[in-house]
Formats: C-alpha cells, structure tokens, sequence
C-alpha cells in the first residue's frame, strides 16, 4: 500500500508534525496510535532517514548533503499522549523526534501534558525540546487597547520566557519554535530573527537551503489527513521553489474577501504549466502570469472566512513520481475586529 518512495532533491527535507496520538483526540489534531504506527512502519520499509530536527535545519540552512527520503519527526503542545504512545514506538526504532513545549501548560499541570520528569527521560532517548511559546497565544493578534510596543514585547517574552524555563528545567533545549497555532507575521519574524530562532509554520510543503527559516513548512497529520497513501506523497514531496510571494504577510482586514496570491518561482525539475492550487480540497484559480522564469496569481473562488485558511500549490515532478509542493497562509479576524479562536 502506498507509493514507492523517489529520489528526492539534494539538501531537502519533510518536517511531520503531529499532536495528540490517541483514540480518543479531537480529530482535527489527533492520529490513533495504530494509524502513528503504520506511518512508522512505511518510513521504516521504504528506508528513510529519520533525523534530529537541529541537524536536520543546519544541513539543509547551510546546503550540505542530506540523504535521500530524509524527514524530521515533531510534536507540538507536549501532550501526555506523546510520552505514553508516540515515544516507545519511536524508542523501538532508535529514532530522534521534536516535542515544542508551552512550559505555562506544565509548570500549570494542566491535564493531558506531561511532566518535566517526561520530558526530561525523553530528552535522554533521543528528544530535542523546542519552544511553543510560554502560554500559546496568538503571536499575531494584538490585544484591544494594546500598543504595538506592548504588543511586540508581550511577544518577545512569550518566545524568551519560554526558553528561560526550558533552559531551567532541560538540559541544552534547542532554538527552535513552533509558532502557536501555525500563526505568523512579518513583525513576529523580525522578533525571532533577533532572538535567534528557527521556526516553523503548520503551512504544508517541504523545504531547502531557499525556505525562509523563520517560517519553515511542516505537514500537519490528523485524521482527516492520516490515510497511508495521503502519508506517502507527503513525505515524498519536494520544495516547491517559490523566490517570492506577494502579499508578504497573510494577515487579512476583516472586510477582506478573496485574497490574490503572486508566486514567482526559480527553475527546477517541475512542470510549471501544470501547477494546481487548492483551498482544503476544493481547487482554486490559478493564471500562469510568466513562464521563465515562471510567476502564477492564484485566487479562490469563493470569499475567506474568518480563521485560517492555506492556499496549497503543486506540481508534478519531471522527473519522478513526486510533487513540489507550496502552502501559503491566510489570517483573516471577525467581522469587528477580533479574533477567531483556535
């Protein structure tokens, strides 16, 4: 079942990013222990590399080689699932993952996280501890009666207090984040530029050595996206390369309707004039507006709701059975103003 796994490009990789492994999860954030399992079992049968996020980063940042069929394995939120489920699976094959902490959530012992203690036994068995942020807010939304200094610091604490309390408690957590809820804007980047980190997005799609590193992709799996061959072309994919996007920030006005998107690509081994875009699963326009180097606009057929919204690119390789593949997000609050929760 599944695809047979392709060359793929030199100095590229596929981030996995999961959250709950449970039966009983909400489904858009969950995979079944037995469904985490066969996704193991097709990365073991088809012989990727299953690399430590940090190593990982740095081979692609600085262009060094990464093998063939190489991915990274992360968890985001540190829930209790992750050390009961997901963890002794990965301890039987020997291979590293990510968990990005919100400390708030532990030091407050919410229920369904896990200790300190957990995540200090895993981080001896192959984990790196990354940041989620210290309370997982909305990086992006600035609060009623906020000023955009206040704004800006409240985030600086949230990425530098995390990692304070990560530092107190773990032995050398890495500099990486996961932005909550997936969410980011250029005024956030900067920020994590400055800190120092390396983030990533929920926004779908692969990445080389011409991603933006303060918002690299990963492929979120949940239930609705778990199928084995759904599993397979995800992490067979390659970058799409996309030299720019315009708009340079997703973050919508709430009047907004159906956002243009503008990719000016750099050459590669795709097909160009077969490049498909979609919103969820419904396909949305796109016009070939260059073709050398190649630029497309895409724009849904429909006006955006308030929430999150991906448009997802792809095309075919010329080459293999792979895809290139593109996500860009989209950000948009209610109609007064607010925002949307969750």
């Amino acid at each position: 079942m599944g695809l047979a796994a392709p060359t793929m490009a030199a100095s590229s990789a596929v981030v996995l990013e999961y959250h709950h492994v449970s039966a009983d999860g909400p489904p858009s954030t969950s995979v079944k222990p037995a469904t985490f399992k066969a996704h193991l079992d097709y990365l073991a049968k088809h012989h990727f590399h299953v690399w430590p996020l940090p190593k990982l980063v740095e081979r692609v940042r600085s262009g060094g080689h990464v093998p063939d069929h190489t991915v990274a394995i992360t968890f985001d939120d540190a829930y209790r699932s992750v050390y009961t489920q997901a963890y002794p699976m990965l301890k039987a094959h020997g291979w590293p993952f990510t968990v990005f902490v919100s400390p708030g959530y532990i030091d407050g012992k919410y229920t369904h996280y896990v200790t300190w203690k957990q995540l200090r036994e895993m981080a001896q068995h192959g984990a790196t501890i990354g940041n989620h942020s210290l309370h997982h807010p909305h990086l992006v939304y600035r609060h009623p009666g906020e000023s955009r200094q206040q704004w800006l610091q409240r985030v600086h604490h949230e990425i530098a207090g995390a990692q304070q309390r990560l530092e107190a408690e773990i032995p050398h957590p890495a500099k990486l984040l996961a932005y909550p809820f997936g969410e980011f804007s250029p005024p956030v980047e900067k920020i994590v530029r400055e800190l120092g980190f390396t983030a990533f997005g929920q926004q779908s799609g692969a990445f080389g050595p011409n991603s933006d590193f303060t918002a690299l992709p990963r492929y979120p799996i949940a239930t609705a996206y778990a199928s084995l061959d759904t599993f397979a072309i995800k992490v067979n994919s390659l970058p799409l390369p996309v030299a720019s996007a315009q708009p340079a920030s997703g973050m919508l006005a709430p009047d907004a309707s159906t956002p243009d998107l503008r990719l000016a690509l750099r050459p590669g081994a795709y097909r160009a004039e077969s490049i498909h875009c979609y919103r969820g699963g419904d396909p949305i326009d796109v016009r070939i507006v260059a073709r050398n180097p190649p630029a497309v606009e895409v724009k849904a057929k429909h006006p955006l709701e308030p929430g999150r919204t991906k448009y997802n690119c792809t095309a075919p390789s010329t080459t293999s059975d792979s895809w290139y593949w593109y996500s860009y997000l989209w950000m948009k609050p209610e109609p007064d103003g607010s925002w949307y929760q969750g």
